[in-house]
């Protein structure tokens, strides 16, 4: 049935058992179905498909007025080419309950405290691969603030069962800065490091080489060529630490004028330092120089002192001494020569105590340096050819 529907006729409908549909003439689509339960509005429509029906509400609750206002509302929807149905579904859908950020894990931790770490301390990389070894796997998708002081002690104590010794103290330490840092960001409420004892008491290391292990480990670095065996030749030669050898640049080399200029940003103490490069270590770097492209900057490509091809050396001594060995031995085979703690201590860049030292006296002491160290490679070949020492002393030459 189709009408103009008014106030008075929708008051007068009965209610029967038979159902009756009145569609409006006023608003197109606008219906009234009337039954024993009652008279409820609809909005009858098509949308590229079958007959639907929008419920609008029931009468008398639902005026005449209202419902036209709300027909009118859907057919604006179609007008739009939206659907009355999916938008009433999207208006009266419960909202989602908000959803809490991610935890902040571990792993998102590492990469804000190796950016603080690398502007700070030249440790930083040796840092980095140890978390990256010991502590990503266990901890990496854990929240930083979840990990307790048990969780450390079980890093630890596993790394003990592989194997590490002294290392552990050096794991213990880097967890230790991680964890100050992430307190002093707010990341954590407490320290699950702080006040850990040490595993492994540390002495301090007296190993040098004898003639015999110089000459056994010249000959491994012999049996096994490249990169790492070039830069453990030059740490025996020179006496410089690991990583700043590992690390040395051509723009830090003169081949001409036989020097090695160190810039105070890689230097252990943050001063910079020159090293007069002996025969037997020029030797060395223009056959280096001679394999590489032009434009590389670096002397050994890619070689760190954790690197694999550099740990794989270790099989020359078996865990007879370490490298850092190498360093020692060079200062101790100088002092051997007649030369003084302060050639020594110049040669090694030890850091300068006492305001002249460090303020005032800007010497780079580069001449007793190079006969210091000519002097070492020269008692070294001698060394590496098994022949007698001459028992004619010679005093290194000293500065006017």
């Amino acid at each position: 049935m189709i009408r103009t529907l008014t106030d008075r006729y929708l008051a007068g409908l009965r209610l029967t058992g038979t159902r009756q549909r009145i569609a409006d003439t006023k608003v197109r689509g606008l219906m009234i179905r009337v039954g024993r339960q009652g008279k409820t509005w609809y909005f009858r429509y098509r949308n590229n498909g079958p007959t639907k029906y929008l419920k609008l509400g029931e009468y008398p609750a639902i005026k005449l007025a209202n419902a036209r206002a709300r027909a009118l509302k859907a057919r604006a929807l179609l007008a739009d080419h939206r659907d009355p149905i999916a938008e009433e579904r999207k208006a009266t859908a419960p909202e989602a309950p908000p959803t809490s950020p991610p935890p902040f894990t571990f792993a998102d931790f590492v990469p804000v405290f190796v950016t603080f770490q690398r502007g700070r301390t030249k440790s930083w990389y040796a840092e980095e691969q140890m978390i990256k070894r010991h502590l990503l796997g266990p901890w990496g998708t854990t929240p930083i603030r979840d990990i307790t002081r048990q969780h450390v002690h079980e890093v630890l104590d596993h790394a003990v069962s592989k194997g590490l010794t002294i290392g552990v103290n050096r794991l213990q330490a880097a967890i230790s800065r991680l964890f100050t840092i992430a307190l002093d960001r707010g990341h954590i409420d407490a320290h699950p490091a702080a006040r850990l004892i040490k595993r492994f008491k540390e002495q301090p290391r007296e190993r040098t080489l004898d003639d015999n292990e110089l000459r056994a480990l010249w000959a491994g670095l012999d049996a096994h060529p490249g990169a790492a065996s070039d830069a453990l030749r030059l740490r025996l030669l020179l006496g410089q630490r690991g990583e700043e050898t590992v690390g040395m640049c051509w723009s830090e080399i003169d081949l001409n004028a036989g020097v090695w200029k160190l810039p105070a940003r890689r230097t252990k103490n943050a001063r910079p330092h020159v090293v007069a490069l002996p025969a037997s270590a020029l030797a060395i770097l223009k056959r280096c120089r001679k394999t590489l492209a032009d434009d590389e900057p670096r002397v050994f490509p890619r070689l760190t002192i954790l690197s694999d091809e550099h740990r794989a050396l270790g099989a020359i001594h078996n865990g007879a001494y370490e490298w850092i060995d190498l360093r020692r031995t060079v200062a101790t085979r100088l002092a051997g020569l007649s030369f003084d703690e302060t050639t020594i201590g110049r040669t090694l860049n030890h850091a300068k105590y006492g305001v002249t030292g460090k303020h005032y006296n800007q010497h780079q002491y580069v001449e007793e340096i190079r006969r210091a160290l000519t002097a070492w490679d020269t008692e070294l070949q001698r060394i590496l050819a098994n022949k007698p020492k001459s028992k004619t002393r010679v005093l290194p030459m000293r500065g006017r």
